[in-house]
Formats: C-alpha cells, sequence, structure tokens
C-alpha cells in the first residue's frame, strides 16, 4: 500500500481525544474513517484521498497559522482546523450520510441537525 502520512496523522489527531475511530483504508489512496462521539447515536463516517486531504490541510494551515497559531508549522495550523471544523459539523449538522474532506476541506452536510 503506498504511504498515507496525511491520512495516518488526521486518524492519529483523532484519537488523540480518547474517541475511537477505525479506519478503513481504500484503492486510489483513499480512507473511510468511522468516529464514535459521546453525544451521537451513529458513528460519524469521513471519506478523503491523501492528496485531497494534503491540499486541505496545507491551505487551511497557510490561511489560518500566523493568526491563530503562529508558533505551529502549517501543516499542524491545517490540522487543528479541520479539526475544529469537524467539531462543529457534528455540533450542528447532521451526520447520517457521510462528511468528505475534499482539497479545499470539509464539505458541511446541507441539513442542520435535528
Amino acid at each position: 500500500m503506498p504511504a498515507v502520512p496525511f491520512i495516518d496523522e488526521l486518524v492519529r489527531r483523532l484519537r488523540m481525544d480518547g474517541r475511537e475511530a477505525e479506519a478503513r483504508y481504500g484503492g486510489a489512496r483513499s480512507v473511510e474513517i468511522r468516529i464514535r462521539y459521546r453525544d451521537l447515536d451513529h458513528p460519524v463516517t469521513l471519506w478523503t484521498k491523501e492528496p485531497d486531504l494534503e491540499a486541505a490541510v496545507t491551505s487551511l494551515g497557510e490561511g489560518c497559522r500566523d493568526d491563530l497559531w503562529p508558533d505551529h508549522g502549517v501543516g499542524s495550523a491545517g490540522f487543528d482546523l479541520l479539526l475544529v471544523h469537524l467539531d462543529e459539523v457534528v455540533a450542528t449538522r447532521d451526520t447520517t450520510e457521510p462528511v468528505r474532506i475534499s482539497s479545499v476541506g470539509l464539505e458541511w452536510p446541507r441539513w442542520s441537525r435535528g
């Protein structure tokens, strides 16, 4: 299997808070990650590809690092902001369908959480 360092780092960071995160690696350097949250009765499923995740993390990090985390690297700041966005999605949106991370970041589900 080709190296997927950004996916591996995302899974590691998701597990840091004691969350259960199960990764299923697929073809074309893709992954489906199922995450359990205490507040939800269903797992949240993330789907991404390594090149998209790398582009999103880099873009987010370049855009926020100087203002939010000036002592972090671009990659670290990008992952931090991506996880903040994920927490916002889980708190406010319907996550019964998979959530995708594209090359520009998290694609927010259309429907609010009811």
